[in-house]
């Protein structure tokens, strides 16, 4: 959701460019996709081969715009006035129909500034290009522990670099999350893109728990369509994938003005944006899920501004890294390739895992450093781990030919793990989860429901 600032100089340039505007974009659109497949190590060929979903929204894009031309076209608000003081909004930052963003007049933030509201996420695009894991992880210095990756866009863009930004942030040991911009003004289209996104978030080996995000916000969309209904639509097509975890960034015009119905969404579902003028330490928009304060953030030693945002349910960032006291944090990996998902305490298995191509997906739960004993196992002929508070269980499982691989933690507190079977998987086939949200979701596709796993703090 970021745009690069041009500079007042780019101004006298633009005039120039009036004679062939179709051509620029035309060949910004070419010349991202072919970057994809030459930067990325998603297969474009499959994820952008969708020719009747793709043609659909191509379509459907010219079409909003010519409507717009044709008709009395809807101009949003730039800035509103509100209980909070004066807000600056988003303008839509599209990448297929790029305008001049200029945000001048908004302060610049450092991440030293400590007169600001909590700095939890952060979210980039193409538009921030290759981030290394050592800026991840000056990052995370400065209390930043999430970063949401911008991945599709209509039915007809990848992001070129999120490939990397992905892998080099959960290198880093940041949660990621993604977000599509979408151009919907239908139910079916609203399906298409999510079909797209969908596609894409797999390819790219992000998770089914993984938070996938509806950006709503371009301008010649604007009173076209139900956009309530539509997002919605787009929702639970993701859910249907497998995507459970859906939340959807909306201006905060848009909710004011009643072009989305809040209460529909789920407020806490609500990720929203608005820029104050005056900053101050005060957290605002708190009957949200997560704000969007400052488009013109900014670290030490890294170049370029960030969108930086509060996160007020820990849905786009990582908990406090300081577990209970006398427990450990038990650390949660996702292998791309096979399905399987790995728990372990172990801070250098973790980070052999995830330099062998596992994601890194964040804290799992903290474990107790005392307690019943959960067992480790592994099986050398799928490839796969198992855990199991119950000793005759294992006792079983190295009776079938199971390799014990001894007590990976303990069970005790009052949090309980849910546990679940995927009959048709070969590799991967339990989960275990402290999220009952995840847990409903993975039973509505298919997942055996198995009961307590054990307990953590």
């Amino acid at each position: 959701m970021k745009k690069k600032i041009l500079g007042l100089c780019f101004l006298s340039v633009l005039c120039l460019s009036f004679v062939s505007p179709a051509f620029a974009e035309e060949s910004q659109i070419v010349t991202n996709e072919q970057t994809v497949e030459s930067s990325s190590t998603v297969d474009s060929t499959e994820v952008a081969s969708q020719p009747t979903i793709e043609s659909t929204e191509s379509s459907a894009v010219e079409q909003t715009t010519e409507s717009t031309d044709a008709d009395e076209a809807i101009v949003p608000e730039t800035q509103i006035e509100t209980a909070e003081g004066t807000m600056s909004l988003p303008r839509g930052r599209s990448d297929l129909y790029p305008t001049i963003q200029l945000f001048a007049s908004l302060p610049s933030v450092s991440a030293t500034n400590a007169n600001t509201p909590s700095k939890s996420f952060i979210d980039i695009s193409s538009h921030n290009g290759n981030i290394s894991v050592a800026n991840f992880q000056k990052m995370k210095s400065y209390g930043v522990t999430g970063v949401v990756v911008k991945l599709t866009e209509a039915t007809s863009y990848i992001n070129p670099y999120a490939q990397s930004q992905i892998n080099n942030a959960m290198a880093a040991g940041m949660k990621v999350s993604a977000y599509h911009y979408s151009w919907f003004t239908s139910d079916a289209q609203a399906v298409a893109e999510a079909n797209y996104f969908a596609a894409a978030a797999k390819k790219f080996g992000l998770s089914s728990g993984a938070v996938m995000v509806n950006d709503i916000e371009e301008p010649q969309i604007l009173g076209k369509g139900n956009h309530t209904n539509n997002s919605r639509a787009f929702e639970n097509r993701l859910k249907a994938l497998g995507y459970g975890n859906v939340r959807h960034y909306i201006g905060l015009n848009w909710l004011t003005t009643g072009r989305i119905n809040a209460a529909t969404i789920g407020n806490k579902n609500i990720w929203v944006a608005a820029y104050p003028y005056n900053l101050s330490t005060t957290n605002f928009y708190t009957q949200y899920g997560a704000w969007q304060w400052s488009s013109q953030f900014s670290f030490p030693g890294i170049s370029g501004n960030f969108d930086i945002n509060a996160d007020y349910t820990s849905t786009f960032s990582n908990p406090a890294t300081t577990p209970p006291a006398n427990s450990i944090q038990m650390y949660r990996l996702y292998n791309p390739n096979s399905g399987e998902h790995f728990y372990t305490q172990n801070v250098a298995e973790k980070n052999n895992l995830v330099s062998k191509g596992w994601r890194y997906e964040g804290i799992g739960w903290n474990g107790p450093t005392s307690g019943n004993p959960v067992y480790r196992l592994y099986n050398p002929n799928a490839g796969d781990h198992h855990y199991t508070l119950h000793a005759y269980e294992k006792d079983n499982l190295i009776k079938k030919g199971w390799r014990y691989e001894g007590i990976s933690w303990y069970s005790g507190g009052s949090n309980a793990l849910h546990r679940l079977y995927n009959p048709n998987a070969k590799a991967g086939s339990h989960h275990y989860t402290l999220n009952t949200n995840e847990k409903n979701n993975l039973v509505k596709h298919g997942w055996k429901y198995e009961g307590l796993a054990w307990y953590a703090k």
